[in-house]
């Protein structure tokens, strides 16, 4: 009997008592409580550049087809520029002359891409165009940013709609004249 007694006190003295696996039990969760926001910025960050690099391919393919049209950015289904359009018809005339192959640089946050180009609406376009530019215009002037923004294409000055802007009051992605794009924080 009294080896027993021994080989129980020797068990009792090698063991954590329930305070001490309480208390560890309480780091661990009071480190994974403070890694959660960490990780969460960091993956705000990547849909972030996602979207500047959407904004960034498809103003690189607006930019290509104005060197190819006088400098002129097109603004509607053809590339007349007379009337100006909407976004989606830039969008549908850039599709038939088969210079926009692919609707997934159309998406962004919170937009779901078309399944082909034949089906895009509006809501599956994440991006608002300022129409009627030139190549020669300030290269500090958007050519695309997130829609739903209060933005005037007329100059660099953006203020997102916290309503409609996916990205609420974190930023918005932009791509600008001068051949840039970036993620520009609200103030």
């Amino acid at each position: 009997m009294s080896k027993i007694m021994r080989g129980f006190r020797k068990l009792k003295s090698n063991s954590f008592t329930l305070v001490e696996l309480l208390v560890v039990i309480s780091i661990i969760g009071l480190l994974a409580g403070l890694a959660v926001p960490a990780i969460q910025g960091g993956l705000d960050k990547a849909k972030q550049q996602v979207d500047v690099s959407n904004a960034r391919q498809f103003g690189t393919i607006l930019f290509s087809e104005a060197n190819d049209n006088s400098g002129n950015y097109r603004c509607n289904t053809d590339l007349t520029n007379t009337n100006v359009g909407a976004t989606l018809d830039v969008i549908k005339g850039l599709y038939a002359d088969k210079v926009l192959t692919t609707p997934k640089i159309l998406a962004g946050n919170g937009v779901t891409p078309a399944s082909n180009l034949n089906n895009v609406v509006s809501a599956n376009v994440a991006w608002a165009l300022g129409l009627g530019l030139s190549t020669s215009d300030d290269g500090e002037i958007p050519l695309i940013i997130t829609k739903g923004t209060d933005a005037s294409f007329g100059n660099a000055d953006v203020t997102p709609d916290k309503t409609k802007c996916p990205w609420k009051d974190k930023g918005v992605a932009i791509y600008f004249l001068g051949n840039n794009a970036a993620f520009k924080k609200t103030t």
